[in-house]
């Protein structure tokens, strides 16, 4: 989905050599935002998929909101978070991350202080619930945590757009990047994701657990050739 065309850049976007920054999993900040199951394991998978000399992973304590901008974070190609958020419909640009409480530092990051932090990412994913945001405006689509994002200079951002369940969001994840890797691009890799919970068997088929998450964009993708098929059967698949 590309929000609005106030932000779309036509033409191929700059690369940055392949490294991670990786910020998750961290300590409850309360009953209200109690540690995700699979956080780990999500992390341990996205990982897995770059140089570890090239990865920076702040989990646990290390996950605090001021750590994102103590990464520089304009110099990784990936960022991903793993986390609790919260979606402001009142004031969309209050929209966080929840990440670990300490000290005088608050524990959520705001998508107005990410939009003071310029970024080259080729892809920013928000691994939390709503964090596409709530609230709809005129001419810029929704605003949230994905908007600012896209304002401080990524080229794409996958988030999502209602509460993902814990379990079926680490699926997503893991084949998300392991396709990333094997070459694809984000929305081909997103979309592989989806039809691999699809094609399972049990709760993860229905749309609740695989449909949360979309790709936003602001890189037109260049056009790749349509061949026509005919089938007598009908296709699956978003």
């Amino acid at each position: 989905m590309v929000p609005s065309l106030n932000l779309l850049k036509i033409g191929t976007a700059s690369r940055l050599e392949a490294s991670l920054l990786l910020i998750g999993d961290p300590v409850s900040a309360g009953k209200q935002f109690p540690p995700l199951p699979n956080a780990a394991a999500e992390i341990r998978s996205v990982e897995s998929n770059f140089p570890v000399s090239r990865t920076v992973a702040l989990t646990g304590a290390a996950a605090r909101p001021a750590a994102y901008s103590h990464s520089h974070p304009e110099r990784f190609s990936t960022i991903h978070f793993t986390s609790h958020a919260v979606a402001n419909y009142e004031s969309p640009l209050d929209s966080a991350v929840i990440l670990s409480p300490g000290g005088s530092d608050p524990f959520k990051l705001y998508s107005r202080d990410v939009m003071n932090n310029p970024i080259n990412a080729q892809l920013v994913t928000l691994s939390a619930c709503e964090s596409a945001g709530t609230r709809s405006y005129s001419g810029e689509g929704l605003v949230g945590f994905a908007w600012a994002f896209l304002q401080a200079g990524a080229h794409n951002v996958v988030a999502s757009l209602w509460k993902a369940d814990d379990a079926a969001t680490a699926q997503i994840m893991e084949r998300m990047y392991a396709e990333m890797r094997a070459g694809k691009s984000p929305a081909e890799a997103l979309r592989e994701a989806k039809l691999n919970l699809i094609r399972s068997s049990g709760n993860y088929r229905k749309p609740n657990y695989w449909a949360p998450f979309g790709l936003f964009t602001l890189s037109v993708p260049k056009a790749r050739p349509v061949r026509a098929t005919l089938s007598t059967s009908p296709g699956r698949g978003p």
